[in-house]
C-alpha cells in the first residue's frame, strides 16, 4: 500500500471554484446590461469584465503557486514550475506561464513603470500586445484567455491548473 502525501489532497480547489463561480456570475449580468441598456455596447462590456476576468487569473496564479508551495514547501525555483504543462500553440511558454504572465500584466497594466522582463517575454512569446495604448479588443487579458475557451468560460481554466498541480506530484518533478 502506498502513502499518499496528506498535501496532496486538493483542498484549495473549493475555494478557487467559489471565486471562478463568483466572476462568472458578474460576468452573466454584463451579458444582461449588453442586451437591456441600448448605450451600453460591446465596448462598455469590454471595459467592465477586463478586470473581473484579471482577477481570475490573479485566483489561478495564486492556486498555481499555492500548488507548488504544498508539493515542495518552498517557492524556490517556482518558474521552472511553471514551464511543466502543455504548451501554447506557435509559441514555447506553457498554458501556466500564460496564466502567470497574464495575472502579472493585469497587476501591473497601469503602473508608470514597464512590465517585468519576465512578464513582457511570456506575452511577448505568445504573441500578446501590452503597450500601455493598447486597445481594450486588443487586451491581452482578452486574447489570452481566447488560448483557453472560445466562449470566455472561466471554469475552464480550473481544470487546466488542477490537471497541472497533479501532475507536480509525479516524480519526474522530484527536483
Amino acid at each position: 500500500m502506498t502513502k499518499t502525501h496528506w498535501k496532496r489532497h486538493d483542498f484549495r480547489l473549493e475555494s478557487l471554484t467559489l471565486t471562478v463561480d463568483g466572476l462568472e456570475k458578474s460576468i452573466l449580468e454584463l451579458n444582461k446590461k449588453l442586451k437591456e441598456i441600448d448605450w451600453y455596447d460591446g465596448l462598455w462590456f469590454l471595459e467592465e469584465a477586463e478586470p473581473i476576468i484579471g482577477l481570475a487569473f490573479i485566483a489561478l496564479q495564486n492556486y498555481i503557486n499555492s500548488s507548488i508551495y504544498d508539493r515542495f514547501e518552498t517557492l524556490d525555483k517556482q518558474y521552472e514550475k511553471y514551464k511543466f504543462g502543455t504548451l501554447i500553440k506557435n509559441s514555447n511558454r506553457t498554458d501556466v506561464e500564460l496564466i502567470v504572465g497574464i495575472a502579472n500584466y493585469f497587476k501591473h497594466k497601469d503602473d508608470h513603470k514597464e512590465l517585468r522582463n519576465s512578464t513582457a517575454n511570456i506575452l511577448r512569446d505568445c504573441n500578446l500586445q501590452f503597450d500601455k495604448e493598447i486597445d481594450i479588443t486588443n487586451s491581452p487579458i482578452f486574447k489570452g484567455l481566447d488560448y483557453y475557451t472560445e466562449t470566455w468560460n472561466l471554469t475552464e481554466l480550473i481544470k487546466t491548473v488542477t490537471d497541472w498541480r497533479e501532475e507536480l506530484w509525479l516524480d519526474k518533478l522530484n527536483h
